[in-house]
């Protein structure tokens, strides 16, 4: 088990440590976005995910939904490169700024995400694993971000992406309180709405009422923001209305990456969907 957290520690020092030399250097036209880190960490436990099932460490009903609440999230940060590129620059992110809530993400956001699942006793076993809130040196990061806000409040962006980092963190009602310091940029970009909805359907544990009708008012400023049109299906399954499902998966798939896993796993959605209906796939 040593051995383990020796080679992990060496691997998360290595990645922290090289995005450091590239966010902390003097080259503006160097950019790195953290949501796309943050999937890719996403996406790692989704493999940790489908391991565990392949070797009957989880069943197949935990495997079906941690899959679900994960790809959820997967999808946030999949959005076609192009758009994101034409989006204004944010300049409350600078370098360092990134770079500090990078390093959280990647070693933080792994751990996190794998106890969060359910499997964190297949990496420790008896073993009591140190929650993310009891590290000092997290809490402090966190801490300073949120103070530079406090001290300069009229930053919705920077409220917005405080709420996320407390998001990955596990910190879900620090996060709804600062996603409501955001303001009315929630009323306007449809990118946090969906994130906001995501976040409240986990608090409550459902996607009816009000997380979904962020959704809604989020995909009639962009029909086809990914996340929202994942979400409005899954709450259509759920209540039987197969029809709008699947039109919102099919929708989803024009964004989607032909042939990623993302795609893939989008299509077996809806020829799963399809099996209810009297469409066949």
């Amino acid at each position: 088990m040593m051995v383990f957290y020796a080679m992990a520690t060496v691997m998360i020092v290595s990645v922290i440590y090289g995005l450091g030399r590239v966010l902390l250097r003097a080259t503006p036209a160097v950019q790195v976005s953290s949501q796309r880190l943050n999937a890719a960490i996403y996406r790692d436990q989704l493999h940790a995910l489908e391991r565990d099932r392949t070797i009957g460490v989880i069943s197949d009903v935990d495997y079906e939904t941690t899959r679900s609440e994960l790809q959820l999230r997967l999808l946030d940060e999949t959005q076609d490169a192009g758009k994101a590129a034409t989006r204004s620059p944010t300049y409350f992110w600078t370098p360092r700024l990134t770079f500090a809530v990078v390093a959280i993400l990647i070693s933080v956001g792994g751990p996190v995400l794998y106890a969060w699942l359910g499997n964190a006793g297949v990496i420790v076993g008896s073993e009591t694993s140190r929650r993310p809130g009891d590290n000092p040196q997290i809490l402090q990061m966190v801490d300073a971000l949120a103070s530079r806000l406090e001290a300069n409040p009229d930053n919705p962006k920077g409220w917005a992406m405080l709420a996320r980092s407390y998001k990955v963190l596990g910190r879900f009602e620090d996060a709804e309180k600062a996603y409501l310091k955001a303001g009315t940029i929630l009323n306007s970009d449809p990118e946090l709405m969906v994130d906001y909805a995501d976040l409240l359907a986990i608090r409550a544990n459902s996607i009816d009422g009000k997380p979904l009708e962020l959704v809604n008012e989020a995909l009639q400023i962009d029909p086809f923001q990914p996340t929202g049109l994942m979400m409005s299906g899954v709450a259509a399954y759920r209540r039987g209305d197969f029809a709008l499902a699947i039109r919102q998966w099919e929708k989803l798939l024009t964004v989607l990456e032909p042939g990623s896993s993302d795609a893939q796993q989008v299509a077996a959605d809806i020829a799963q969907a399809k099996t209810k209906t009297d469409l066949k796939p």
